[in-house]
């Protein structure tokens, strides 16, 4: 407890202190930072009330910082309108609604206010705070930064079998037995996250990220940094030995090399070729990458149990939802899933359904088709809404709305491995780069325009003048 309360001080004290020599925009990536570092270990319990994770501290000082300082730091940003509000508001109403109906009351309603409090907030401060181009690229830094440290504890894991999770008491996660689901893939690295998978995710999601940074940053430090970063991550989301992440990358950085225009075709080629070079010089890599995929097909192996696993949950949600109509609306409430006490057949036996490795099953049956078509239509906006300001914003501005559209369609797939929206590192990141899809555009444009305002005032002076207005 007294580490915890340590970190909790730190973590408030460095933010509080990055508001009072930046301001509180110069403070978002320091908040993007340390929401995304520590692990759901790192809470003090509060009996009866929320469990306070040091992400939950930090958004709670954030609302403070925000509310004193921030709103008043750039008047622009915050009479803009919030992006997505409509679609927000309404997920937000019908989870309250569906916790007034739920089987468990309290869990659901305490599970609604924690998606506002912990992702909501964060979502609108920044949302209505970011004015900067150069904000967003530091946010985005931050995040590669912040993974590359848990690359570091991932390294110590796998090479020297020691987990920083041993520093903080076990806390209970959503996860449970999964038939078939065995220890036989070695040391699988987590580093500060609940799950192997989970850190797989917010890799798959940090590499193109630290590939765009590329483009960017031009300093030797900070590309030697982001080189660094780059083959670190590559290495932990290997060792995670999770085959999702895995897809979830080669899909993502497959559609960067087809559609990208600027230097990042140029810097996936000499990863592929590095990749390809290590295949070909460590043919155990291959190897056991290829016996995984080909166990994957195989019912009778740990990987194929765990595979069809989640086919199973499918077919559970179609027959509990089919019983009820209006369930099948509303769901069971939400965080529901795990107080079902779901039993059904599996491999020939009967099996009680603790684990819900699926997303979008969990959404189904916590909130219904209605709560599932909600979160659908927010993250098909905003990828649509990457997608677009990709084709639309001048090169090279537009190459951020292309990574941009591959975390949120990466965030998607992995939401069909593992329940990982609502809850987690992952879902701060994925909220943050949401509000950053939303206002990029926008901030691109003011930073255009106002570069050509300042381009015709120069040449209305003429170049002598010109130059000793700049000088």
């Amino acid at each position: 407890m007294s580490l915890i309360i340590a970190i909790d001080i730190l973590a408030v004290g460095w933010l509080c202190a990055t508001v009072f020599r930046k301001g509180f925009e110069g403070a978002l990536p320091l908040a993007a930072f340390l929401m995304m570092l520590f692990p759901v270990e790192s809470q003090i319990r509060l009996p009866g009330l929320f469990d306070l994770t040091t992400q939950r501290l930090l958004v709670v000082v954030l609302v403070v910082l925000y509310l004193t300082s921030g709103r008043r730091e750039n008047d622009t940003a915050e009479k803009r309108p919030l992006p997505l509000k409509y679609l927000a508001v309404l997920l937000l109403a019908w989870m309250l609604l569906s916790s007034a109906n739920s089987v468990v009351p309290d869990v659901s309603f305490k599970s609604t206010l924690s998606q506002l409090l912990d992702f909501l907030v964060p979502y609108y401060i920044y949302a209505k705070t970011v004015s900067k181009v150069e904000t967003v690229n530091k946010i985005l830094f931050a995040f590669v930064a912040a993974m590359f440290v848990c690359s570091i504890f991932g390294f110590l894991e796998a090479y020297e079998n020691w987990s920083v999770l041993s520093l903080f008491p076990p806390a209970a996660h959503r996860f449970a037995e999964v038939p078939g689901e065995i220890s036989d893939r070695g040391v699988r690295c987590q580093a500060t996250f609940a799950v192997t998978i989970l850190f797989g995710a917010a890799l798959a999601m940090a590499i193109p990220l630290a590939l765009h940074l590329l483009t960017v940053f031009k300093a030797r430090g900070q590309r030697a940094f982001l080189w660094s970063a780059i083959m670190l991550m590559f290495l932990n989301i290997y060792k995670t030995g999770s085959r999702g992440p895995w897809l979830a990358l080669v899909l993502s950085l497959v559609i960067l090399l087809l559609l990208s225009r600027n230097a990042v075709r140029k810097y996936l080629t000499v990863i592929f070729l590095l990749t390809a070079t290590v295949l070909i010089a460590r043919p155990g890599v291959w190897e056991t990458i290829g016996n995984l995929y080909l166990e994957t097909e195989n019912p009778d192996t740990a990987q194929g149990s765990s595979y069809q696993w989640r086919y199973a949950l499918y077919g559970i949600t179609e027959r509990e939802l089919s019983k009820d109509f209006g369930r099948a609306l509303s769901g069971y409430g939400p965080e529901s899933f795990y107080y079902l006490g779901l039993e059904g057949q599996f491999q020939g036996a009967t099996w009680k359904f603790e684990s819900c490795d699926s997303a979008v099953v969990e959404l189904l049956m916590d909130t219904g088709c209605v709560g599932f078509l909600l979160v659908a239509a927010l993250l098909l906006k905003a990828a649509g809404a990457a997608f677009q300001s990709f084709r639309r914003l001048p090169s090279p501005a537009n190459s951020l709305c292309l990574v941009l559209f591959v975390n949120i369609c990466a965030f998607c797939f992995m939401m069909t491995n593992v329940m990982l929206f609502g809850w987690g590192q992952q879902a701060y990141i994925l909220w943050i780069l949401i509000a950053l899809v939303m206002v990029y555009p926008r901030l691109v444009q003011a930073e255009s325009i106002s570069g050509e305002e300042v381009a015709i005032g120069a040449s209305a002076l003429g170049p002598d003048l010109a130059h000793a207005s700049w000088a």
